[in-house]
């Protein structure tokens, strides 16, 4: 249990139902029923494993009328930048990495972005993210990198596995209006790959060759971007393969796209799709799902 005493913890593995907080202190705006049963998403996730990689969505993520004050603040304080290439089309409206919670101007009109970005970064939600991920407790650092996204219609993002420098957890957290409810003929769905070995038989002999993989040329799954609900996988270099659905509606996909840091860079980052495409610079780009 989580009760404090005034000596120090023993020196010894903890177990399973120790290794995250079931305080939702710091994590303000996450719904407390969903901190409290982690077994719950540990069980989904592991479900998920091979279809075609392990990864799960959380509905109603945030308490219930939250979101709502998110998306409103989203659409009247924040400047709407294009991006382009040929890797993506999306509108990026605020990297939230940016907001600083003592500065007057943002408390007064981003308050309730304030206090997401705090608790999605607090040491207890990350510590819930480690736990349902399968990782190890304090394998997720306390860098902020996420960004306010709008894809409108006609936008998407290609198929790719997400990997840039230390990224460990990608998480969509969507914002799109709940009424009417988003649905398949609307578009934006978040498309998940399997993936085939491309490493030849000589090549695989050698020990100092890792196998490669390309991702297939249709998803095997997809998840709509339902509001208050959150996806999230683990980043894995070349396997990790995921594209966002063009948008057919003429109502915007608005998300809040991010990422949990480890402290090193993953292993066979060489495979990494993105690693092709744009620099590896820390901090450069946030536009994913």
């Amino acid at each position: 249990n989580m009760t404090s005493t005034s000596s120090p913890p023993p020196k010894k593995r903890l177990k399973a139902e120790e290794t995250f907080p079931t305080t939702v202190e710091g994590a303000t705006c996450i719904t407390p029923e969903i901190l409290s049963n982690p077994d719950r998403y540990v069980q989904e996730y592991k479900q998920n494993e091979k279809a075609p990689f392990a990864h799960n969505a959380i509905a109603n993520i945030c308490k219930p009328g939250f979101l709502e004050h998110v998306l409103e603040e989203v659409k009247q304080n924040t400047k709407v930048k294009f991006k382009e290439s040929d890797l993506f089309k999306v509108y990026q409206s605020i990297d939230l990495a940016n907001l600083q919670s003592d500065d007057i101007e943002t408390q007064t009109h981003l308050p309730h972005l304030l206090e997401l970005k705090a608790s999605l970064y607090s040491p207890q939600f990350r510590g819930f993210m480690e736990h349902i991920c399968d990782l190890k407790p304090g394998t997720l650092t306390d860098q902020v990198d996420c960004a306010a996204n709008c894809h409108t219609q006609g936008c998407h993002l290609l198929c790719h596995d997400d990997v840039i420098g230390t990224r460990k957890v990608s998480y969509i957290l969507y914002l799109t209006d709940p009424e009417p409810q988003w649905t398949e003929r609307d578009g934006g769905a978040l498309e998940l790959y399997d993936s085939t070995c491309t490493t030849s038989a000589s090549e695989s002999k050698s020990s100092s060759k890792s196998i490669k993989k390309e991702p297939n040329v249709f998803p095997c799954k997809t998840i709509l971007p339902t509001f208050n609900s959150m996806a999230y996988f683990e980043v894995k270099p070349g396997e990790s393969f995921h594209s966002v659905q063009e948008v057919f509606c003429d109502r915007p996909r608005l998300s809040i796209q991010g990422w949990y840091h480890a402290k090193e860079a993953p292993e066979n980052f060489d495979h990494a799709t993105l690693s092709r495409l744009k620099s590896t610079e820390m901090g450069e780009d946030t536009e994913a799902p």
